[in-house]
């Protein structure tokens, strides 16, 4: 049960481990890290099935998470809720998580991972009910479409009809708070996460109080001296973020920079909501998440940037220190972003 357990949580927040000829050195790894991850089975994914057959992962991905659902506690309550795309009235599926207890100012829109190309709310049910619970949070889990089949911008605009959902009928449908919302996504989702409190803050909608983004993508410009560094680095590489942005964008967009695709292209940065980045030093995607949180700091946005030692992408998957010394900080963050609110202080 353990191994399954773990081995959906692999598959959960936008990560492949994909196969290479000469892997990175991991003796700057954290040991505590590493020990977790030599304890558990690799999930390995051919970068030419990724590539050029993505929908088999789609579909191996999909039969397990629905093979293997996590037990629900008797304290979370789980309800799904439908809502119409603005582009093409699709039916866009929000998979509610709410503690039974929960505290009406505590609203969560999260972003599940999946490199644009896999994934669902359900791959990390066990980890939105133990949030859910801990911060007896209500968590709106966006069940956006994937890439290729729906290239950009339709996941974005998901998610931001999502959040729109959430600002007009949450109060009535989920007995929450609109104004206190927290926007949070891990990998692709992260940039989704970002795109949507951008796209938020170019229609003046001002109910977003904070996004959490963990170890987000950022552009795909796919030059940094990490992304160049770690080409073959465990977990997610350069050529795993190359097949992903062919898939989000297309080939004929693959070079260009496009407002809320690539998130440096943005001219608001003063009205984005205060940020929590959290990147992974053994990760390609460091030295954007840097730049990213060094552009809301010249903007004046209360940003808080934590580059975890001896992390890779998606360490938080694996059993250790490291990920429970994380989830400490993601909980007291969002705890102190919500008591901020109440008095006022953001």
């Amino acid at each position: 049960m353990m191994n399954k357990t773990i081995t959906l949580l692999l598959l959960s927040l936008g990560s492949l481990h994909l196969e290479a000829q000469h892997m990175m050195n991991t003796d700057r790894m954290d040991k505590r890290l590493k020990a977790g991850m030599d304890s558990t089975a690799s999930l390995e994914i051919d970068n030419e099935t990724f590539l050029h057959h993505p929908e088999i992962i789609q579909q191996e991905r999909a039969a397990f998470t629905r093979n293997n659902p996590a037990p629900r506690p008797e304290n979370i309550q789980v309800s799904d809720v439908f809502v119409n795309s603005s582009r093409d009235n699709y039916k866009i599926r929000l998979h509610v998580y709410q503690a039974k207890n929960f505290d009406a100012d505590h609203v969560i829109v999260y972003f599940h991972g999946g490199g644009y190309v896999f994934g669902m709310p359900e791959q990390v049910d066990e980890q939105m009910f133990k949030i859910a619970a801990d911060l007896k949070a209500t968590i709106i889990s966006v069940d956006y479409r994937l890439s290729p089949q729906y290239k950009f911008p339709i996941p974005v605009l998901d998610g931001y009809d999502a959040l729109q959902w959430t600002v007009s009928n949450g109060k009535t449908a989920l007995n929450i708070n609109p104004d206190n919302i927290v926007v949070f996504g891990a990998s692709a989702g992260g940039h989704l996460a970002a795109a949507v409190a951008q796209m938020a803050a170019d229609h003046q909608v001002k109910n977003i109080r904070h996004q959490f983004l963990l170890y987000p993508v950022i552009h795909n410009q796919l030059n940094t001296p990490s992304m160049n560094e770690f080409v073959d680095a465990p977990l997610w590489s350069k050529t795993a973020a190359s097949a992903a942005w062919l898939h989000f964008l297309g080939k004929e967009k693959m070079g260009q920079s496009i407002r809320f695709a690539d998130l440096t292209n943005f001219d608001k940065f003063r009205q984005l909501p205060p940020a929590t980045i959290v990147a992974c030093e053994l990760d390609p995607l460091r030295d954007e998440d840097i730049a990213y949180a060094q552009q809301l700091y010249k903007a004046g946005v209360k940003t808080e940037l934590w580059v975890i030692p001896g992390a890779v992408h998606i360490f938080d998957l694996f059993s250790s220190p490291l990920r429970e010394e994380f989830y400490r900080f993601m909980i007291d963050k969002m705890e102190k972003v919500w008591w901020n609110s109440s008095i006022n202080i953001l």
